[in-house]
């Protein structure tokens, strides 16, 4: 988790400097989600007060059903974020991370013991979920989420196979949609260029969604503990 936070932290800051595209918003979340977890992990690795990560977790679970909201009012639950990503689904599954981190916080309560995390001490000490039900659901959607997420990733390796074979030219690495030869397809351009700025390439795919897969499989592992 703290490989996780700090990788994340890394892409906001390169992906500034570099002009590339990213999910800041899910990538600000994933370092929050991050850096809770370990805390939660390992007591000594607290940062926050619990109270204080409840406030920025249920920021997070409105921001994500806002997002969702806006996604769906705007292209329909079958929009994609330039063909590939799919926006309401995206939304809904950090949704869900956000709420899931929002619910061990509330109810594990205050820490009971020493330098360790309320969550965990909770976990560790025979604490059980008061909403069974939904804890289980947002265990199957955070695999589901993970496993989802991990077959996305042989979109990448696929279409880039396809057009190197096929003659494509490259421009810093990319394929270049302008230049002549190879037709580009649009799932492949999709899937590397960045929701808001059409012309410019994402910055690293696959380990964005590795973190995603990570977080995922940690949450829900954390989530089982409360059952």
């Amino acid at each position: 988790m703290l490989a996780t936070s700090g990788y994340c932290v890394a892409r906001l800051v390169a992906a500034r400097a570099w002009k590339r595209t990213i999910n800041r918003d899910t990538n600000i979340a994933h370092t929050a989600d991050a850096v809770a977890m370990a805390g939660m992990l390992v007591g000594a690795l607290k940062t926050l007060p619990d109270g204080v990560w409840e406030i920025v977790f249920a920021f997070f679970t409105l921001w994500f059903a806002a997002r969702a909201a806006r996604a769906f009012h705007r292209h329909g639950f079958g929009g994609f974020d330039g063909g590939h990503e799919h926006l309401v689904s995206h939304y809904l599954s950090h949704f869900t991370m956000a709420g899931a981190m929002l619910s061990m916080f509330v109810q594990a309560g205050p820490s009971t013991a020493g330098s360790s995390s309320g969550v965990m001490s909770a976990m560790g000490g025979g604490g059980t979920s008061n909403l069974s039900e939904l804890t289980l659901l947002m265990v199957i959607i955070l695999f589901g989420s993970a496993v989802w997420h991990a077959d996305s990733l042989t979109i990448y390796t696929t279409a880039r196979r396809a057009l190197v074979g096929a003659g494509a030219p490259l421009a810093n690495g990319w394929p270049d949609s302008s230049a002549g030869g190879a037709h580009i397809s649009p799932s492949f351009d999709a899937v590397h260029r960045g929701p808001e700025t059409s012309g410019t390439p994402r910055l690293a795919p696959r380990l964005e969604t590795a973190c995603h897969i990570a977080l995922c499989i940690t949450m829900g592992y954390m989530l089982i503990l409360l059952l």
